[in-house]
């Protein structure tokens, strides 16, 4: 589709509002399909999203910022042959933020393949906690239709999903009701939800009114331990001289443990982003263990939460293109997996030079004074310091079309543009700076 079928389609040449219907949203990981917005012009005002997915679609009729080297305003190809320059000149370069749609992404890999450079993903330190479980033994994970289509026992371990994903409830575990359409297709009744954490909110509760919900309060420090306790109870192994699973507590999940044993089809939830790294890790290995118990009798499965802004794209193509997953550094027909090495926070500690790139959200880069800091970013990104170049990029999904991958892997989302493009996507801004470094070599 061109600028000029976009605008037409969505009312921007004539200058009438026009409402766009069934909009992919690009930003949680959710892949919800159903959003809203009304088009003029190049203003976007949403109509039907979250407060999350309204606040990153809103878009007023702003003249777009150019690019700028050191401050100053520049084209374009200027900008891009600086970059090309710093790139050239570097020995240890980073690459940061990495949210960008599958082409972006792409291209960011030629580009640490040609110069040589690490990457990381803004939001991977929850997705390395999972891999440490995932990485040894593997586990037994459902698909979001599967959650939605047959899970009559929902466990929710930790932080209520409804603040990071505002509509997983929604979503995964819809209340049978007057859309039939929105109705589990093997669930009958009512389902239950067990969340051992903290309390859910009030738009969480909304969210399942029509079910059973179960919560045995937790405190954040001492999730990760309940969770072993679960665990531990499935095994038929008592949990005795533990203070914090004793009481309520610990009825809660002596409870809990006779139920899952009688569910036709249970999931376990988690967010290992809002979770310490060491007890992320102990969340995730209790969950596949209680799956792996459970199994030989019943249906049981995981269903870790995460990918916002494309991390689970950024983790499928590094996989595609090297083997190795994210915290990688390639160059000179080499890869190279260090996890720990290759994270951002330290793979910055020696790097001379920073390409941060972020197009779904206008995040800062993070803090680097070793050495040129190149910004692919959102037009809104507001600096603590100004980058050595800026090149301001469009957001896939709003600008231009792409495609993002759902949390759960197994769905590709394509993107489609909602207004005409005034800026270059991260695979245009990438592709001249490749050309740049072709043409200097």
């Amino acid at each position: 589709m061109t600028t000029d079928d976009v605008a037409r389609e969505n009312g921007t040449r004539d200058g009438a509002e026009r409402i766009v219907t069934d909009v992919v949203c690009s930003f949680c990981g959710l892949g919800c399909d159903d959003l809203e917005v009304a088009v003029r012009g190049r203003t976007i005002r949403p109509v039907k999203a979250c407060a999350e997915a309204g606040r990153l679609l809103a878009r007023k009729d702003a003249p777009a910022p150019a690019p700028r080297i050191g401050g100053r305003d520049a084209t374009l190809a200027d900008a891009a042959r600086a970059a090309a320059g710093h790139l050239k000149a570097s020995r240890a370069a980073a690459i940061t933020g990495l949210g960008a749609d599958l082409d972006g992404l792409s291209r960011l890999f030629d580009m640490a393949m040609v110069t040589g450079a690490s990457f990381d993903h803004a939001a991977s330190e929850g997705l390395f906690a999972n891999l440490e479980r995932l990485s040894r033994r593997g586990w037994i994970a459902a698909t979001l239709a599967e959650v939605r289509n047959h899970c009559d026992l929902l466990v929710v371990l930790g932080a209520d999903p409804d603040l990071s994903f505002h509509r997983f409830f929604e979503r995964a575990v819809p209340a049978r009701g007057a859309d039939a359409l929105a109705a589990p297709l093997f669930v009958e009744g009512r389902r239950r939800v067990v969340v051992i954490g903290d309390i859910l909110s009030e738009g969480a509760r909304r969210s399942l009114a029509g079910h059973d919900l179960v919560e045995i309060v937790v405190p954040p420090a001492e999730v990760a331990l309940a969770a072993d306790g679960l665990a531990a109870l499935l095994a038929g192994r008592r949990v005795e001289g533990v203070p914090a699973l004793d009481g309520a507590v610990g009825e809660g999940l002596a409870s809990l443990a006779q139920a899952l044993k009688a569910a036709k089809y249970s999931v376990f939830v988690w967010n290992a982003a809002t979770l310490g790294r060491r007890d992320a890790a102990s969340v995730a290995e209790a969950a596949a263990q209680a799956v792996d118990l459970l199994n030989p009798t019943t249906r049981s499965a995981v269903f870790p939460l995460g990918g916002r802004d494309n991390l689970t794209g950024a983790h499928q193509m590094a996989l595609w293109r090297f083997g190795y997953p994210l915290r990688t550094a390639v160059g000179g027909g080499v890869a190279r997996h260090a996890p720990e090495l290759y994270a951002s926070a330290t793979a910055l500690k020696d790097a001379d030079l920073m390409v941060h790139v972020s197009a779904f959200r206008p995040d800062a880069p993070p803090d680097f004074g070793r050495g040129p800091v190149i910004a692919l970013a959102h037009p809104d990104t507001v600096f603590v310091r100004e980058p050595d170049v800026f090149i301001p990029i469009g957001t896939p999904g709003v600008d231009q079309n792409g495609h993002v991958f759902r949390m759960d892997a197994v769905v590709c989302l394509p993107l489609t543009a909602l207004r005409p493009a005034e800026l270059p996507s991260v695979a245009e801004a990438a592709s001249a700076i490749l050309e740049s470094l072709r043409r200097a070599a």
